[in-house]
């Protein structure tokens, strides 16, 4: 009996069995929307400051070739001036100090003003994208010269813009846009010829695609939405505003959600048959459907709990349990009910703090999101102590996951999902151990799987467990742990789950079962406590089974049966059960 219990030491973790877990999943994947830039934990920073988050400024503020000093961590006048200029180039209060507004442009896609005589990676972008839309003509050297002060100076004047010649900030917003437009042509020009297609379009699906995407796959995207009548600009690669627009009409017409982004069900309609022009009756929206899931963040356990709708449709059934770490007292997650807005990223990347990454990021609000355990700054090592340090408060307020639960949320929690976050849950030992991870799997860079659980016994008070009696204590496992924690939760001396597992809570209820009883004891379940207890059991059913002595009375009136009990109204209720 005790080694077929021995599967039970995993009881209730399929809440978070997950399949295909011991699938590897590659560190180095970039998927098609690229890294996001998170800022949203910085703080703010002034002159005298110091400390990494200084030196990921000083970094970032190198590579837009605003500063030009050593990267130290110290916030001097060189720092400030560099601030200073970035506030300028924005139209900004020049003040050189680096508020939260400066920061998310500073680690955003951020420009320096251009001019002739300037050169660097920014100048050669600059021209390939004046190339992109018939410009310029000339090499792109990255080196900024008369070839590109003209292509400017045309581009502004077409856009309605002052002629300088030079590439400020607003211009180089403008270029880097779908909103512009594009040049007249020279009708005394000859036309090049356009060869015919050597072969069909890929219209294989290249993954979502997105504000900011570039590549083959906004191409073609592009090209399809022109073929239909949704997409009158020159066809550029980049996925900006004007694609974004096209798009959205694209998925209205079509009877599609208009996220102005890419998915599967987007990139199949493109191509149906059945595909609806601009010109046509528009295709009917269909129904919404409800929002399927409710996730709780449980932070006195750190837990992720996943509950889904039940036949009331309200979210009472506990589908899933994760271990996660939240924010540590110094940078708490944020209490409250937070409603996604469904942005996410592949993989994120965290600047300010030591300059980061994790994958599968699930933005929560402004300042927090769920994503995975850490990444060194170049992606290819793991940040040992993040991992470790699952089921522990250790973030600057986002909630870190392991991969395989982090790509989960990814995947499966999208925009209108609400997210409650709270601190002042039951602490319970044994939920958090019956759902800590698997070993971690240092090659494959995962947690490994864990066993599949089996069926959950039933509890009878009148049955006591059988086998040899042994002394229960923290880190038994088995049904004679199950059948404890189940009596000692019938008289009201155990508020946590019962899993089988003995852990701390399960300890502090059978101290209080011995005081009660008079038992000398420390919390474990010694025999003779356990002898106490079967025997107590055993006489309540006895006595609960013997005829009532004396007389029957007979009477014609019928007792009415209890009222049930009403199923709990939202998640809070039986969560920890």
């Amino acid at each position: 009996m005790k080694r077929s219990f021995l599967s039970l030491l995993v009881l209730l973790l399929a809440l978070a069995a997950l399949p295909g877990l011991a699938e590897s999943v590659p560190i180095d994947e970039q998927g098609p929307e690229g890294a996001v830039t998170v800022t949203s934990e910085a703080r703010a920073l002034k002159k005298n400051d110091r400390g990494e988050d200084v030196k990921g400024l000083q970094t970032r503020l190198r590579e837009l070739q605003y500063y030009k000093g050593p990267v130290t961590g110290n916030y001097y006048d060189q720092t400030a001036r560099a601030v200073k200029a970035v506030q300028e180039a924005y139209g900004l209060e020049a003040t050189g100090n680096a508020d939260a507004e400066t920061l998310d442009i500073i680690y955003g896609d951020a420009y320096r003003p251009l001019k002739k005589g300037d050169s660097g990676e920014d100048v050669k972008a600059l021209q390939t994208r004046l190339s992109e839309l018939g410009y310029y003509w000339g090499k792109v050297s990255g080196s900024y010269l008369d070839g590109t002060t003209a292509a400017i100076s045309n581009f502004q004047k077409d856009n309605g813009m002052d002629s300088t010649g030079r590439a400020d900030v607003p211009t180089q917003q403008r270029l880097y846009s779908d909103d512009i437009v594009m040049p007249t042509p020279d009708p005394a020009a000859t036309p090049t010829p356009v060869p015919p297609p050597t072969q069909p379009p890929n219209t294989a699906y290249p993954g979502k695609l997105k504000y900011g995407s570039t590549g083959k796959g906004v191409e073609t995207l592009q090209r399809q939405l022109e073929h239909l009548g949704y997409f009158d600009r020159k066809v550029t690669s980049g996925y900006y505003k004007h694609t974004q627009a096209s798009v959205k009409e694209f998925q209205k017409q079509n009877g599609l959600a208009d996220d102005g982004a890419v998915g599967e069900e987007t990139w199949a309609a493109l191509f149906a048959p059945d595909v609806v022009y601009p010109n046509n009756t528009p295709r009917p929206t269909p129904e919404p459907t409800p929002i399927p899931y409710f996730v709780e963040v449980d932070v006195a356990n750190q837990l992720i709990k996943i509950f889904r709708r039940d036949a009331n449709q309200e979210f009472t059934d506990l589908y899933k349990i994760f271990t996660a770490s939240t924010g540590t007292p110094s940078f708490p997650s944020d209490v409250g009910t937070w409603t996604l807005t469904g942005r996410t990223a592949r993989w994120a990347h965290f600047p300010t703090w030591g300059g980061g990454y994790a994958q599968y990021w699930t933005r929560i609000n402004s300042s927090i999101a769920f994503h995975s355990f850490l990444y060194s700054s170049d992606r290819k090592n793991i940040n040992m102590g993040s991992v470790n340090k699952l089921g522990r408060t250790a973030s600057h307020g986002c909630i870190r996951l392991t991969i395989q639960d982090a790509k989960w949320i990814y995947d499966n929690i999208g925009k209108g999902v609400e997210v409650w976050i709270h601190e002042d849950a039951q602490v319970d030992p044994e939920l958090k151990h019956a759902h800590r991870p698997g070993t971690f799997n240092t090659k494959a860079g995962i947690h490994n799987a864990t066993p599949e659980p089996t069926a959950k016994p039933v509890y009878n008070s009148a049955v006591t467990p059988q086998g040899d009696l042994r002394e229960l204590k923290v880190g038994s496992e088995g049904e004679d742990v199950f059948w404890l924690q189940s009596r000692l939760k019938e008289l009201g001396l155990y508020q946590g789950t019962v899993t089988g597992q003995f852990r701390e809570g399960t300890r502090d209820a059978v101290r209080a079962y011995q005081r009660a009883n008079k038992l000398r004891g420390n919390g474990n379940a010694d025999k003779k406590t356990l002898e106490f207890m079967y025997t107590q059991a055993l006489e309540e059913e006895a006595a609960r089974v013997q005829p009532t002595a004396g007389p029957l009375t007979v009477t014609d009136e019928v007792p009415a049966s209890p009222a049930p009990s009403p199923a709990p109204s939202s998640p809070v209720a039986g969560a920890g059960n």
